[in-house]
């Protein structure tokens, strides 16, 4: 095909031009001879690549059966979830629906102009006419419709091309095209759209200083927005939906995208107001706000003092032989300053050293977490703990039972003691019963036991216990 990337820039397609200057008319859009005016439109995201778009717009609709079109709707649109209703008019009727998605681009224009005339200007300036009959690695043009001279123009000499008109079957947002049946009077009927897209979505990301003394966070929390959906959406109302929501698989769409970003923080005074819906909760920004196409935004959620909360030692032999996990656990609760449901998403940790510039320690991704719910989040190992768990013995007692004898030892390097609860799994299709242990533990589950120790400084702890298993 016919390399474009080595002139694109120079391609000038006249009948674009006046399309575009008669589109812009008192700050209204036309196309096709009807008159489109942005009366509302209402955006609510899902965090798993899914927006649901509602838009009011004020649409003459002919009498009887005629066309309808509706523009600037999402390039990546799920058409079999369109709905489309005349609210002052209801007794319109929808017949057919048709989705036009065939965008104009260099490459189409050029392809649908096989065999017509065009206009080409070369790196001289000179104005050549003639019919295309070839736009591979160059422009072969001929001087009549099918036969004369033929001359090839190679890449390199393009400046320009001009096209006397835009083919039919191209356009140049993606469109929606009705069929209606509307028994009254030709005229303008306000109408709602929803429909679901693609190409939408949003998570949050939380970060947390915690103070010197490990026992307080302060946490803040952004919406992220990515917006690859295809079009823009100015002043909507913005919703934002939390939870699973089950969705039947699709194939993936055949065409891959090539994607900018933008980045755009925006700090508002105003946030997100947030209920429970059905089994999900909803957050919506109180005020509108303008996402445009291939950009993220970013939207504080929330923030929050003096949470307090605790820095655990666990050591969880299902895991890791050697290792001790470092975790930080706050509760969700009004109490503690927070209590609004938090999304799941990233949370990233950090403190200030000893010159007070903060210090990135570690980070982890929480769940969907309730009000009056525990946070948990695993931070990295501890560098100066250490764990070693052996068998010490084992002995069968039947053919159905058994039991075995472990020993964990508990090492701290640092120069205060610490707590460490140690975490010891069993099978889950046994019956499990500690029936010697030398220090005290906690069954908080049927096969699993908790041992929570001090680890004196510089020194050691030692965890003895039997378990008898009756499979």
């Amino acid at each position: 095909m016919f390399n474009m990337r080595k002139f694109k820039h120079k391609i000038t397609i006249l009948v674009s031009v006046l399309l575009l200057l008669s589109l812009i008319i008192g700050g209204n859009i036309v196309f096709g001879g009807t008159e489109l005016q942005n009366e509302s439109i209402e955006l609510t995201v899902y965090q798993n690549d899914l927006a649901l778009v509602k838009e009011h717009r004020n649409l003459p609709i002919p009498t009887g059966i005629g066309s309808v079109s509706f523009a600037n709707v999402a390039a990546c649109i799920d058409p079999t979830s369109v709905r489309f209703t005349a609210l002052t008019a209801p007794n319109i009727r929808v017949l057919e629906q048709n989705y036009e998605y065939d965008i104009v681009n260099d490459r189409k224009l050029l392809q649908k102009y096989l065999g017509q005339k065009i206009s080409v200007t070369n790196s001289k300036g000179e104005i050549i006419l003639g019919y295309l009959i070839s736009a591979d690695e160059n422009l072969i043009l001929s001087s009549q419709a099918n036969s004369g001279q033929i001359q090839i123009i190679k890449a390199a000499q393009i400046q320009a091309i001009s096209f006397p008109e835009l083919p039919n079957g191209l356009i140049m947002r993606p469109t929606l095209v009705w069929l209606t049946n509307n028994p009254n009077k030709a005229g303008k009927q306000m109408t709602e759209l929803t429909y679901l897209t693609t190409g939408l979505s949003w998570q949050a990301n939380y970060v947390a200083t915690i103070n010197q003394d490990d026992n307080q966070v302060d946490l803040s929390s952004w919406v992220t927005l990515d917006n690859k959906s295809g079009t823009s959406y100015n002043e909507a109302r913005l919703k934002l939906i939390a939870g699973d929501v089950n969705r039947v698989s699709k194939a993936e769409p055949g065409e891959l995208r090539d994607v900018m970003y933008k980045a755009e923080a925006t700090q508002g005074v105003e946030n997100f107001s947030e209920k429970t819906f059905f089994e999900y909760h909803l957050y919506t920004l109180t005020r509108p706000t303008t996402l445009k196409e291939q950009q993220l935004k970013q939207v504080e959620l929330l923030s929050a003092t003096k949470i307090p909360a605790q820095k655990l030692f666990i050591y969880d032999s299902a895991r890791n032989v050697k290792k001790i996990r470092t975790m930080l656990e706050f509760t969700n609760s009004t109490k503690n300053n927070l209590g609004m449901p938090l999304p799941k998403g990233i949370i990233r940790v950090q403190k200030a050293d000893s010159d007070q510039a903060l210090q990135f320690i570690g980070e982890d991704q929480i769940d969907h977490t309730p009000k009056d719910e525990k946070v948990r989040i695993y931070l990295g190992d501890a560098f100066d703990l250490t764990a070693n768990r052996i068998q010490t013995n084992t002995k069968v007692i039947n053919d159905t039972t058994h039991e075995e004898s472990y020993q964990i030892t508990l090492k701290n390097h640092k120069d205060t003691a610490v707590s460490v609860t140690a975490l010891e799994t069993f099978p889950t299709w046994g019956a499990v019963q500690i029936t010697k242990a030398d220090q005290k533990y906690a069954k908080n589950e049927a096969n699993k036991i908790e041992f929570t120790v001090k680890v004196p400084a510089n020194g050691q702890t030692i965890i003895n216990y039997t378990v008898k298993i009756k499979n």
